[in-house]
């Protein structure tokens, strides 16, 4: 297999992650609004279900840490491929990326 070509499935690879991630993101923050939506209808107090609603917001959080992880690997990735002559950007569906540091993970406690 050429340079090329396992680059071409490397990036096809980190574009479905980052997509992956993102629709974790959605499908958590559906799940948030249910739960918020559901205790409003069921029309019970505020201390009900939220340490679990805590848990939810805090995935949100992991998980927007993960996202911020893949993206930073995705440009050094890219970095990889050009230091090796490789051309990345020849396959495959092309998003616009902007340059920008990730957020770190935060401790979530």
């Amino acid at each position: 297999m050429t340079k090329a070509q396992v680059g071409a499935r490397i990036a096809r690879k980190i574009q479905t992650t980052e997509h992956a991630v993102d629709r974790a993101m959605v499908a958590a923050s559906e799940l948030l609004q249910a739960m918020l939506d559901g205790r409003r209808e069921a029309a019970v107090g505020a201390d009900v279900g939220h340490d679990e609603i805590s848990d939810v917001v805090a995935s949100l959080a992991q998980l927007n840490g993960a996202r911020g992880l893949v993206v930073r690997s995705h440009g050094g990735l890219a970095r990889v491929a050009e230091s090796l002559g490789v051309s990345w950007r020849f396959s495959g569906p092309h998003e616009q990326k902007t340059v920008s540091a990730p957020t770190p993970l935060a401790a979530n406690g």
